[in-house]
């Protein structure tokens, strides 16, 4: 039996819907100075237009509400219907009627319910769906690394340095905070190119010869291929054309002397110019098979080194404000 909330402060109001409707309805009265939860209400009816507004204000589910008034007021139901009720009417009122009304009503509300429950469902199966697939990239990148052992913990603390870093630039207006955490949530997929570079280069614990360095700076367009069918496969994301960006272009050089396009200063993405930096910077400070990772000052002072040749100058004003906060 579906219920209707009735809130009025004359109970003979009360007294005359459940007289009439009691049979097809549960009837819950309400004082306007109480407070209810609402999830189990079909229909509202109250008889002052400061109910309507409050209800409106208050309820995101937003029952059907009826309003209605011992006699015909023109101008009040005017005011009730700009307001959005589903029906007007004033009291008494023939039985049959009423209750044809309410059925009408209750009719609405069922399809507000429905249309509400089937929203909440496809919203749910599609939150499911992109964790899914968002989850699947990260653990392809973490893969990747795993063949690694030179670079273990990179993807995760370029992230966290992309954060710091990209925060900088939210607070002058630069990015968004939106887009600052599609930035970090793409960040890890920024070497997946490599699972194409095969483990006897990849894992080489000397200097590359020239092929071997060509096919290692392969990964960069090996990535950007590598989302870019991720892209048409996956759900539609927002963080894969920032993914994109970054695995093509973070070996891109400020002064167009990169790889693989030669692109120079804003030609390059600019999520792209702040992960070059951290990239850099985390590959100079952690341990490799052939040396240990070098003091977080002096990393910092190679880094500054390639101001407006390797890196934007304003993206290592950016590192220069946030590297204390850095490991």
């Amino acid at each position: 039996m579906e219920r209707v909330l009735l809130i009025s402060k004359e109970p003979e109001k009360w007294e005359f819907f459940e007289k009439n409707l009691l049979s097809s309805y549960e009837f819950i009265s309400l004082k306007p100075e109480e407070k209810l939860d609402f999830s189990n209400i079909s229909i509202v009816a109250t008889d002052k237009i400061e109910n309507i507004e409050k209800i409106r204000s208050a309820e995101k589910r937003k029952p059907p509400i009826v309003f209605f008034c011992k006699s015909k007021d023109f101008s009040t139901e005017i005011k009730a219907r700009k307001l959005g009720v589903a029906d007007f009417f004033s009291i008494p009122i023939d039985k049959e009627l009423l209750l044809l009304r309410f059925k009408n009503i209750s009719e609405i509300s069922r399809v507000i319910k429905s249309n509400a429950d089937s929203i909440r469902w496809m919203q749910m199966i599609k939150n499911e769906m992109i964790n899914l697939q968002e989850n699947m990239a990260q653990t392809i990148a973490q893969t990747v690394e795993s063949r690694d052992e030179n670079t273990g913990g990179h993807i995760l603390r370029t992230a966290t340095f992309m954060g710091l870093l990209g925060d900088e630039f939210v607070a002058t207006g630069k990015i968004t905070k939106e887009q600052l955490d599609l930035i970090v949530r793409a960040a890890p997929l920024h070497d997946i190119g490599k699972i194409g570079v095969r483990d006897s280069i990849l894992l080489k614990p000397g200097p590359l010869t020239s092929e071997e360095r060509k096919e290692m700076m392969s990964h960069s367009e090996k990535g950007a291929v590598l989302i870019k069918k991720m892209q048409k496969k996956f759900e539609n994301h927002t963080y894969l054309q920032y993914a994109y960006d970054i695995a093509l272009n973070h070996h891109e050089r400020f002064d167009g002397e990169g790889y693989p396009h030669g692109k120079k200063g804003e030609e390059i993405p600019f999520w792209a110019r702040l992960m070059s930096v951290v990239d850099v910077y985390d590959a100079l400070v952690s341990d490799r098979v052939y040396r240990k990772g070098m003091e977080k000052d002096k990393a910092c002072e190679i880094i500054f080194s390639g101001v407006g040749t390797q890196f934007d100058p304003d993206v290592l004003q950016a590192f220069d404000d946030c590297k204390d906060l850095l490991i």
